[in-house]
């Protein structure tokens, strides 16, 4: 409650001055609000959490603080942005939910990151990640990505000529230019002046991680939140059936029509039986296995081995694609990385 404090104080102290300093970052501000009242909501928001601070919200159970997070992500932000955050504060309190965004200069970033997977052990992610599979446990989908994502991040400096691109009036592909966004690690530097939407921000990156298992594919802010996130998870219990049972899904997926698209995997994963989750659940474990280099095409890969700039990464053959690089070009004729599963799972449980 105290570190939350301090940072909260931190960052209302910080913005008024934001704009004059261009090396402060704020991770996952990446869009303003223009609504006429945007001062007004967030002088309230303040007095809430000057409120809060002076008399915190008992903390309410792991159970309930997951409800209050999936109300939180079902509303609509415009419903969000005008009402209180009263009823979200029990989960602030148990540790679910979050006040504000952790601020972040890109350069110290880096350094962070690589400093946090050095904590981790690789074979833990690893059977966490089974477990999570397994179990439908989603916080425990997300490390074992995150983890080789800043493994293999290069030690880079900003680089503001961040290259994208969007779909154009004519269908066709057309590059963008965002000087906020690193060109290299897709780090945000833009300077959130809404505090309220911080708390939106962080919240949904936290229905992400509790709730469906998503990890941006090129996102360091994600991968070092979810990572500060997943280390404070209590320790499950392994077992090696949860990789026999991820077996089994992969023969699933062996088994499958040639011409089998990760869009149709989706409903033939759900009609196994073997996973217990939603159909936008399993459409995002699919973006995984292609993150692990599990799924992937010839001529794209995941993240595992080696850093891949968005720049490089290739887009769906078709609109009718659902998952993300690199599982967005896998049929089920690219067939499945064995070599991929070996290095991730051999003797983890020894």
């Amino acid at each position: 409650m105290k570190e939350e404090k301090n940072i909260m104080e931190a960052i209302l102290g910080t913005i008024a001055s934001a704009a004059r300093d261009d090396t402060f970052v704020l991770p996952l501000a990446s869009w303003q609000t223009n609504n006429s009242q945007s001062g007004e909501i967030n002088a309230a928001y303040i007095e809430e959490i000057k409120a809060y601070q002076a008399a915190p919200a008992p903390p309410c159970h792991k159970t309930t603080a997951h409800k209050l997070l999936k109300r939180f992500a079902r509303k609509d932000f415009h419903e969000f942005w005008t009402t209180p955050v009263l009823e979200y504060l029990p989960a602030v309190s148990e540790g679910t939910m979050k006040l504000c965004e952790t601020v972040y200069p890109h350069d110290e970033a880096i350094c962070y990151a690589k400093e946090l997977i050095a904590t981790l052990s690789v074979k833990e992610l690893a059977k966490d990640f089974l477990y999570g599979v397994a179990r439908n446990a989603p916080e425990y989908r997300t490390a074992l990505a995150c983890y080789y994502y800043i493994k293999n991040l290069p030690i880079h400096e900003f680089e503001k000529k961040y290259v994208g691109s969007v779909v154009g009036k004519d269908g066709d592909f057309e590059d963008r230019y965002n000087e906020n966004r690193c060109e290299i690690c897709g780090y945000q530097h833009t300077v959130s002046r809404e505090p309220k939407m911080q708390f939106w921000h962080i919240n949904m990156d936290m229905a992400s991680f509790y709730l469906n298992g998503r990890m941006g594919r090129s996102s360091l802010n994600t991968a070092m939140i979810f990572l500060e996130e997943y280390k404070g998870l209590p320790r499950p219990e392994h077992a090696t059936s949860d990789y026999e049972h991820f077996m089994k899904i992969i023969d699933v997926i062996e088994n499958s029509p040639s011409n089998m698209t990760s869009g149709k995997l989706r409903r033939e994963l759900k009609q196994s039986g073997l996973l217990q989750m939603t159909l936008d659940q399993i459409e995002l474990f699919i973006n995984t296995l292609g993150y692990l280099d599990i799924l992937h095409s010839d001529d794209s890969h995941g993240m595992i081995y080696a850093h891949t700039p968005e720049r490089d990464m290739l887009y769906p053959l078709s609109d009718r694609g659902y998952a993300e690089h690199p599982v967005n070009r896998w049929t089920r004729k690219c067939g499945i990385d064995y070599d991929s599963i070996s290095m991730l799972f051999d003797g983890i449980y020894e």
